[in-house]
């Protein structure tokens, strides 16, 4: 009985260097210059969409083997000035969503205050600058402590 292992699975990484073209690296894959330097595999293609396919072809070429005799995992690479860039954006967006829902608790305290004094759904909404349904809603509303208390 033959066992058949499936392709072979490399990693390869994709970046552009001021040029059009995408360069495709396999550290995996090297051989040695005449010289003796060591060279890593290295291709090229001109699109995103076309990566993956150069990427496989890179590798059978280097292996001697077919495309379908080898699985290349290609991270597309991004300068890391950009990542710096999206990075600070995505701590800014988490720092805006836990200032909205610092907001939603306090907005929710004030209106189940007024409502606690005795305001009635109208005064409060007018008092707030709001509709009668948003105050309802929000009265309405558990704070995120309120619900993992009452989950406990």
């Amino acid at each position: 009985m033959t066992m058949t292992s499936g392709p072979r699975v490399l990693a390869a990484r994709a970046y552009r260097d001021g040029t059009p073209w995408w360069t495709i690296e396999i550290p995996e894959l090297t051989s040695t210059a005449p010289n003796g330097v060591e060279i890593v595999a290295t291709g090229g293609a001109v699109s995103t969409r076309g990566i993956p396919a150069a990427a496989r072809e890179l590798a059978a070429v280097h292996l001697d083997v077919g495309v379908d005799e080898v699985d290349v995992r290609v991270t597309v690479e991004a300068p890391p000035e950009v990542l710096a860039i999206w990075n600070e954006g995505a701590r800014a967006e988490e720092a805006a969503r836990a200032a909205l829902r610092h907001a939603g608790v306090l907005r929710r305290e004030a209106v189940r205050t007024l409502r606690a004094d005795g305001y009635t759904v109208e005064a409060v909404a007018a008092a707030l600058g709001i509709s009668p349904a948003r105050v309802s809603q929000l009265a309405a509303t558990p704070d995120a402590g309120d619900a993992l208390a009452e989950t406990a």
